[in-house]
């Protein structure tokens, strides 16, 4: 696995007996949760090259974890909107009570719950986003009127599950447990994969991660390298934002890991 050299560094040996063997794919996650993507898709035999194009800086307080502990005891539910969400409030030392309800909007972040011992998860049945949050029972009006819910994420975002939870009567409490910012330093290594023609594939799984790789890269090599490589987007909306940055091969996948592999192992067939 190639990492930018200022990151953690981390060797993984692709399977080159594997279903995607010779394919290279640009990982654009924040460190943590594009470190299990890279595993998964080297285990299939793809060559994973991490860079990520969002970084996470933890921004809860001392204060705040105590305060956040407090409003848990009378939540109906809480709410974590992106793995980033639930490693960085998690690590905290927020204790999440068996009572309350929680929920996700993915299955990644549903793993990384897991993956910290929460189990009593609930995710939308098919539209993995704040959409399909608000379409889910417990989530209705008849359910959050006059009751407490807490979401947990970064410090910027779409403000519609919030807005809309409030218009249904639930007191909402949103705490931004994250920053998340773009890479200042020159992206020499990624440069280099660029024009090496190294980089078969793009995954991306925010609509901020691409508007960041486009904005580290040159103009003209954007327009005779990057644009031209196919990107593979976890959402419709990130698909749009891809296509808006002016890449002309946007495939949109299932969401998350699975969803990315599926699509690459479809493109073998």
């Amino acid at each position: 696995m190639n990492i930018d050299p200022n990151l953690d560094s981390a060797l993984i040996v692709p399977n080159t007996a594997g279903p995607l063997a010779g394919i290279s794919v640009l990982i654009t996650r924040p460190v943590i949760p594009a470190s299990r993507t890279a595993k998964r898709l080297a285990v299939l035999g793809a060559t994973p090259l991490v860079y990520p194009t969002i970084l996470i800086k933890p921004s809860i307080e001392k204060e705040q974890i105590e305060a956040v502990q407090t409003s848990l005891l009378n939540a109906y539910a809480i709410i974590f909107v992106s793995p980033s969400a639930v490693s960085v409030t998690l690590a905290g030392g927020v204790k999440l009570p068996h009572s309350v309800k929680v929920f996700a909007p993915g299955l990644g972040t549903a793993e990384e719950l897991n993956l910290r011992g929460v189990n009593n998860i609930v995710t939308p049945l098919k539209s993995f986003d704040s959409e399909g949050l608000l379409e889910l029972p417990d989530l209705q009006t008849a359910h959050v009127n006059g009751r407490h819910i807490i979401i947990f994420r970064g410090d910027s975002g779409r403000e519609l599950l919030h807005e809309e939870l409030e218009h249904r009567g639930a007191h909402v409490e949103v705490y931004a447990t994250y920053h998340r910012y773009a890479p200042e330093t020159p992206p020499a290594g990624l440069l280099e994969l660029l024009t090496a023609n190294k980089i078969n594939v793009i995954s991306i799984m925010s609509s901020s991660a691409v508007v960041n790789l486009v904005s580290l890269v040159s103009a003209q090599v954007c327009n005779q390298i990057l644009f031209s490589l196919p990107v593979y987007a976890s959402h419709k909306r990130i698909k749009a934002a891809a296509e808006e940055q002016g890449f002309l091969n946007v495939i949109e996948t299932e969401p998350g890991d699975k969803g990315l592999i599926t699509s690459l192992l479809n493109l073998r067939k």
